[in-house]
């Protein structure tokens, strides 16, 4: 793993969050908060752990208690599990063992968030001739949700409710959503957001393990030239740490600059 400090650790997740705040903004039943001392995200329409949790906690030994008070009043008053991923920029540093200890449960997978560092490279990319990668516009937001719900074995009930959602940002300033044709099927999806010099590349969703790689190449090749033209020069991808992706993205050039753990209260 490349050493971050712990500083470059916490803008990183920031500029991360900022970045979304356009999206928030046309994103009914989305919310975002942004303190200094931590960044809370959440959804009525998906309860899960992406979309609703606290990051970036950054207490004292005199005020984490509250803030973790507040962070837990605030998903439970809205009937979502308060969920809250540490990264090694969170403070206290025992700030996992005072989860531990107020019933937050540490759960298995770790996230991954991985950098390309050289501009020239976001524009270095030849993705497959077998698949072909285009930006939708919203008559397309349904195929979207569509694939992204098979990619993650969610059902595909949930695609109507998801394309309503998705259909606002497309179109903003410096976001794009991609969908990948592999034989006449639309079978990856992938979202980018630039902002200011970063391109973050998220909603990454593969249909079909023999053909994945080749997808999320053309996925990210577009992606990149994209942000490139856009003026970005590096990219963030988060993934499962440990994972197989996580491997080929390194494969590929992005460097794991930190990974965070999910907490969630049960």
């Amino acid at each position: 793993m490349t050493y971050v400090s712990l500083e470059d650790i916490a803008a990183l997740e920031r500029q991360n969050y900022a970045a979304m705040q356009p999206m928030v903004a046309v994103t009914p039943g989305v919310e975002l908060i942004m303190q200094d001392d931590v960044i809370i995200t959440s959804s009525q329409i998906f309860p899960t752990p992406d979309a609703n949790h606290a990051c970036l906690l950054r207490a004292t030994r005199e005020t984490v208690s509250d803030l973790i008070a507040e962070v837990v009043e605030h998903f439970t008053s809205r009937e979502l599990p308060p969920t809250i991923f540490v990264s090694p920029a969170c403070t206290p540093e025992d700030l996992p063992d005072l989860l531990t200890a107020q019933g937050f449960v540490r759960q298995k997978e770790r996230e991954a968030w991985m950098v390309l560092e050289k501009a020239e490279d976001l524009a270095g990319m030849t993705p497959s001739a077998k698949v072909e990668v285009h930006s939708i516009d919203k008559s397309e937001a349904i195929t979207f949700a569509k694939v992204f719900l098979k990619a993650f074995g969610m059902p595909e009930e949930y695609a109507v409710s998801m394309a309503e959602v998705l259909a606002p940002s497309i179109g903003l300033p410096g976001m794009f959503h991609y969908v990948a044709m592999f034989g006449g099927q639309p079978l990856g999806v992938c979202t980018l957001i630039c902002h200011e010099d970063l391109a973050i590349v998220g909603s990454m969703g593969v249909v079909g393990a023999l053909r994945g790689l080749r997808i999320f190449s053309g996925l990210t090749a577009t992606a990149y030239a994209d942000a490139y033209a856009w003026g970005c020069k590096r990219a963030l991808i988060q993934t499962m740490a440990g994972g197989i992706l996580e491997r080929f993205i390194r494969i590929s050039g992005l460097k794991t600059y930190f990974t965070r753990t999910c907490y969630t209260l049960t």
